[in-house]
């Protein structure tokens, strides 16, 4: 997705005439074995074994049902295929009498938007309901609850008659009944999980929408009429609440909001019959935790228990979270636990559930491969991993384009995968053998590698992680020829940025230029980004901080022309739609496009390439005419024109990729989406668009986020994110 730019002309190819192009998958990416990711929290039979979902793993890597022994055994009660029968559960499962699971999947099923299923002792799935993504809703993220008669109830995020999600009904012959539509309004928009009382009520939250814009506690009665009983504000009462409630005998409700609160790290609260909203604790993002994602869990006594996703040893996001007990009565918080990352896990985004004893479990996201474990915490506050999920050892899911030496060895990066699930830096023979040349740790050697690469005479590479490091901030880093890294610059995450997502150009005196997203001393959520000079010695300076109204988050790198003037792209910033900018020697920033998420385009992910009158071509991801996105043109005068608005359908959608030309001034790239699962595409010098390639999503690969290169003799590689034999990506080579 961040990319080294590369130009036909410059590897000595002459235009290409639109044709249809055969592909050759090169390589496949391991899947992560069995069980990956657990999204949700477990629930506990009386026997102690756990069951709950991964969002990821199984045979098609599209997410499992799971079990694991109180001795720590997983078993994979099912795996998704990511068709009919459903894709990426991101809610846990509830048991019936007879030991069957129900649960939901966010995407999959008939037409792609999540189905309700159920899972027998024997393995045996069948889906209870497909969404269709219209009125009766889409993707759903919650889980359900079920009533005595066999009723289903629960969210759908999104869908509904104004797209913002509905409460549904679903009988046990599979009827489904929309039971409210939400409108985005002051009723609230992307409803969360629900929790239903004797009388048939249903409450619940939304993650958006209400007076106050940020989120509601609602109730739905048996009618289908909505009350909002509160309307969060994102002030001292907290905002956004992403997960659902819990009810005392008397009806008070409990939960959490992920931000607000006098420190905005989120708070716990309950809403009363009598009094309505009070707050019993206002997290600090210090020991105490903080950014709470997941709802609470009540015992007996008056106490409810929860987790918070940052926060603990550290503050804010740079903690690992904790599990904490909270009295009602008295608010009064207890730490149960604090997550020191690694193999204990860390940043818990899901609940808790108490067993007899007291002993509390749950999930986090992160663990030694960083694919998560399962943990219990017992009553002294010790922790036991009772199991850890692993990762891929050959990388999984490339997102950066690829570079190509004289022998037509491919090297590249994949995001996640390795012993750690920190990402690698692989190569690629002419004849497909992958080899790991190096995997990160995640430590101070960097992790999740989201830029391409850089490569010298001597065969040494660089590139940049996102995270990592000595701060957690990212590196930048060399690659020897022998495998071994070294890090040449670790980002403090401070005014010096944070978080380089991009690649690295590299100057005839061994000077890199880059970006980091985040960082620096702009008046943005961890700052606006920065644009950065490396010396070979590994000293850096400044060139630009970005402030936010001159554009904000650069994620795309910068090219850089003979006089030494850089160029590049933000995500957002000016209008909040991006700008194209340029740097000149003296670290000036110019302004020279900003896009104003209309006709002509917004959020340019992807970098630029310049041709040798210095006009600027590039893409945007949404915008255009469709909103799917355009490929771009922008003058040294600052004068942008759309040269392809893309539709969403066969011609693809939402490009994020990097723009090879060639020296007729064609331009080829690929989109994520369109298509079946994205495209490569030819775009002439007189605007005419015709796609090479169309990925199906399966063997042969899908969701192309990266761009292409080119040899000489007019072959095209680069990488899709997703397909292949393992779901997990591919690389591959189209010829003519």
């Amino acid at each position: 997705m961040r990319r080294v730019v590369l130009t036909f002309a410059a590897l000595g190819l002459a235009s290409m005439q639109a044709q249809t192009f055969s592909e050759t998958v090169l390589h496949n990416f391991a899947s992560p074995p069995k069980v990956a990711i657990p999204g949700a929290g477990a629930i506990r039979d009386s026997a102690g074994n756990l069951y709950g979902t991964t969002e990821q793993g199984g045979a098609a890597n599209a997410g499992t049902v799971f079990e694991l022994s109180p001795a720590g055994k997983p078993t994979v009660l099912y795996s998704f295929t990511g068709g009919a029968d459903g894709k990426a559960p991101q809610a846990g499962v509830i048991r019936d009498a007879s030991d069957n699971l129900y649960g939901t999947t966010n995407a999959g099923g008939a037409d792609g938007y999540g189905v309700v299923f159920k899972v027998s002792t024997a393995g045996k799935e069948t889906v209870l309901y497909s969404f269709t993504g219209g009125a009766d809703g889409s993707g759903p993220k919650a889980g359900v609850v079920r009533d005595s008669s066999g009723n289903f109830y629960g969210t759908t995020s999104s869908g509904g008659a104004s797209h913002a999600g509905v409460v549904y009904k679903l009988s046990p012959a599979g009827q489904e009944t929309v039971l409210y539509a939400f409108t985005g309004q002051n009723d609230g928009s992307g409803p969360q999980a629900i929790i239903r009382d004797s009388l048939g009520n249903l409450y619940g939250t939304t993650s958006d929408g209400g007076s106050g814009f940020s989120g509601v506690v609602f109730k739905v009665d048996t009618a289908g009429t909505e009350t909002v009983l509160y309307a969060f504000q994102d002030a001292h009462d907290g905002g956004y609440p992403n997960s659902g409630l819990a009810v005392d005998s008397s009806g008070n409700l409990y939960g959490t909001t992920n931000e607000g609160g006098s420190l905005f790290e989120g708070v716990a609260f309950e809403v009363t019959v009598a009094s309505g909203l009070v707050i019993l604790h206002t997290f600090t993002g210090g020991t105490d935790g903080g950014y709470p994602e997941a709802g609470l869990t009540m015992d007996s006594e008056g106490n409810v228990y929860g987790t918070t996703s940052g926060g603990g040893l550290k503050s804010g996001y740079a903690g690992y979270g904790v599990v904490f007990k909270l009295n009602i009565a008295s608010q009064q918080e207890t730490v149960l636990y604090t997550f020191p990352g690694g193999a204990n896990g860390g940043a818990p985004n899901t609940g808790v559930i108490l067993d007899s004893a007291g002993n509390v479990y749950g999930t986090a996201q992160e663990g030694t491969a960083l694919l998560g474990v399962v943990y219990t915490v017992d009553t002294a506050g010790t922790e036991t991993v009772l199991y850890g999920f692993a990762g891929a050892a050959d990388g999984n899911s490339p997102q950066a384009s690829l570079i190509r030496d004289s022998n037509g060895n491919l090297y590249g990066t994949t995001y996640v995968g390795g012993p750690a699930n920190r990402g690698v830096v692989f190569k690629i023979t002419a004849a497909g053998k992958e080899k790991v040349l190096y995997a990160f740790t995640g430590g101070d050697d960097g992790g999740y590698p989201l830029g391409g690469l850089v490569r010298d005479s001597a065969g040494n590479l660089y590139g940049t992680t996102l995270g990592g490091g000595t701060a957690g901030a990212g590196v930048v880093y060399k690659l020897t020829a022998a495998g071994v890294e070294s890090v040449l610059y670790s980002f403090k995450g401070g005014a010096d940025g944070s978080e380089p997502t991009g690649s690295l150009v590299r100057d005839a005196a061994a000077n890199f230029y880059g970006t980091t997203e985040h960082g620096g001393t702009g008046n943005c959520f961890s700052g606006c980004g920065v644009v950065f000079k490396l010396s070979a010695a590994g000293v850096e300076t400044l060139l630009y901080t970005f402030t936010g109204t001159g554009g904000a988050y650069p994620m795309s790198g910068v090219i850089r022309d003979a006089a030494g003037n850089l160029y590049g792209t933000t995500d957002s910033g000016g209008t909040n739609h991006g700008v194209v900018f340029e740097i000149n020697a003296a670290g000036q920033e110019s302004t020279l496009y900003t896009f104003t998420g209309g006709a002509d385009g917004g959020q340019p992910y992807g970098g630029l390439v310049r041709d040798s009158a210095g006009n600027l071509y590039g893409t945007t991801q949404t915008g255009g005419s469709s909103f799917y996105g355009t490929v771009y043109k922008v003058t040294p005068a600052g004068e942008e024109s759309v040269l392809y608005p893309f539709t969403g359908k066969a011609d693809g959608g939402f490009p994020y990729g990097n723009l090879i030309r060639d020296a007729h001034g064609d331009l080829y790239g690929t989109t994520q989406l369109g298509g079946e699962a994205g495209v490569v595409f030819e775009l002439s010098s007189t605007g005419q668009e015709s796609v090479l390639y169309s990925f199906t999503g399966g063997a042969d690969g899908g969701r192309p986020y990266a761009g292409v290169i080119a040899d000489s003799a007019g072959n095209l590689y680069g990488t899709a994110f997703t397909g292949g034999s393992e779901q997990s990506g591919v690389v591959f080579k189209l010829t003519p």
